[in-house]
């Protein structure tokens, strides 16, 4: 099942300026895309194996042969214990930004990497997306497998530790060595220094236990709970529409409505108490995972048809923010979970904004759409991340705060790769960076965390696999 980001990505741009408001103004990097594209046959799990675009074929192997790599001698990581979760606190500036991961001049690997251990900045790199960080460790997600890195180490490898791209199988419930996934979308830390994965393909919501440490396991928390191999064109496995006990709950709709295929589940949120949030692209439900002792799913609101491209979501204050794009606009949306009702699914989850760019002082009157993608929540304020490329603080009514950083550079909104003269492997100021990823990512990206006084970012698109370290201010 090899991957398809980089020809999804080829295509998209392709098609950029005859789907999404591109500027009318002559540039030669087009307009920012649309990501997700819906739920059914143009949903595409971007390494195959979802949608009837992407194909189920084999992968090639990434045996666990070759000596691990070794990476940059770095300054020590951020502070906190290894075992803690992610620490809360407030970006309202960043500082300079530093080259952390991959190589922002060459992509990864179609099948990824056949070692199981290499340098941080080792090329090719991993294919980064989702990131979480837990004390001094990074871990990335590359859709089938996870990774990670001490940040605290002066020379940085970065290390499989559970998932394995050429077995096209889901499997949890057992050591991290032995955890199997089919295409993850998301991943979070959760309070207690766990990591939650969403596996879009094999309809699951899979929890990291002691990640990367010497009892690392993988358990079953809802939707698909035993092993099973890809799907192929009738994703996600186990695809239905049913709540309650997480081992009895299925996602991605039912197989009576939707026929072959459906939609998985997309993105995910963790409140501080352990309870789980994600997207249901297939039904286009939002659910709640408790906290309990039997997982128990629920939905707590249902987005209206056309809104069904969530790219990034986060809790904050009792709610839930959504954000995404319909075709033509940028939206962020609030669910209130305590005004949902089954009779009105649709009614607790209303716009904050809607608008085709115009929320963002860099692309206003561009247009260009900001292709809100993830979202992050720190202290009361919302962080958002465009395919634009830019980062954005942004407070609970849409209100931009701050621009946290990228920079337009010579070549405008909507670039695809570096101006000549921007060296992305030295430091920059966090405005004067080029934030060059996806124009169009089925994937959501990019990606960013929070954690202990730092914001991580990742980003892939044509060419390019890396991630970046920004001081916060």
């Amino acid at each position: 099942m090899k991957s398809m980001t980089l020809l999804a990505s080829l295509a998209a741009v392709s098609a950029l300026c005859l789907s999404f408001a591109c500027s009318s103004k002559s540039d030669s990097n087009g307009g920012a895309g649309s990501s997700n594209g819906g739920s059914g046959d143009d949903a595409g799990a971007s390494n195959g194996g979802s949608g009837n675009h992407a194909g189920s074929g084999n992968h090639a192997g990434s045996g666990d042969t070759g000596d691990a790599g070794e990476g940059p001698t770095g300054s020590a990581g951020d502070d906190g214990a290894a075992g803690s979760g992610p620490v809360a606190g407030s970006c309202e500036a960043l500082g300079d930004g530093v080259l952390l991961m991959g190589d922002p001049n060459d992509v990864a690997e179609q099948n990824g990497p056949t070692k199981a251990s290499q340098g941080i900045l080792d090329t090719p790199p991993i294919r980064g997306e989702a990131m979480a960080v837990i004390g001094t460790k990074l871990f990335v997600e590359t859709e089938t497998e996870l990774w990670m890195s001490d940040l605290s180490k002066a020379t940085r490898t970065l290390t499989r530790i559970a998932g394995k791209e050429s077995d096209d199988k889901i499997n949890a419930g057992v050591s991290c060595a032995d955890t199997r996934f089919l295409v993850v979308r998301d991943m979070a830390a959760t309070k207690d220094g766990k990591l939650v994965l969403i596996d879009y393909v094999g309809g699951a919501v899979i929890e990291i236990s002691d990640p990367g440490g010497a009892n690392c396991k993988s358990d079953w928390v809802a939707g698909t709970h035993e092993m099973g191999d890809n799907p192929g064109a009738d994703y996600p496995l186990n695809h239905g529409d049913k709540d309650g006990p997480g081992a009895e709950a299925l996602f991605g709709g039912d197989p009576d409505v939707t026929g072959v295929g459906g939609g998985g589940i997309h993105k995910v949120a963790v409140d501080d108490d352990g309870n789980i949030y994600t997207y249901d692209e297939g039904t286009k439900k939002l659910k709640k995972i408790a906290n309990d002792a039997d997982r128990t799913v629920s939905t707590i609101g249902q987005v209206k048809s056309g809104d069904d491209n969530i790219l990034g979501i986060a809790w904050l204050g009792g709610k839930l923010y959504l954000s995404g794009v319909d075709g033509s606009n940028d939206f962020l949306q609030v669910v209130d979970p305590t005004k949902y009702k089954v009779a009105t699914p649709t009614a607790n989850v209303t716009d904050v904004f809607r608008n085709a760019g115009q929320q963002f002082p860099e692309i206003k009157d561009s247009g260009h759409q900001a292709v809100t993608s993830s979202l992050f929540a720190d202290g009361d304020a919302l962080i958002v991340t465009g395919q634009i490329q830019y980062i954005w603080r942004m407070s609970t009514d849409g209100t931009v705060l701050a621009t946290l950083a990228g920079s337009d550079g010579q070549s405008g909104p909507g670039r695809l790769d570096f101006d000549s003269d921007f060296d992305p492997t030295i430091p920059h100021p966090a405005n004067e960076w080029e934030l060059v990823a996806s124009l169009s990512s089925s994937t959501g990206g990019p990606w960013i965390t929070v954690a202990g006084g730092s914001l991580y970012w990742s980003g892939s698109g044509l060419g390019k696999n890396y991630g970046l370290q920004f001081t916060c201010k």
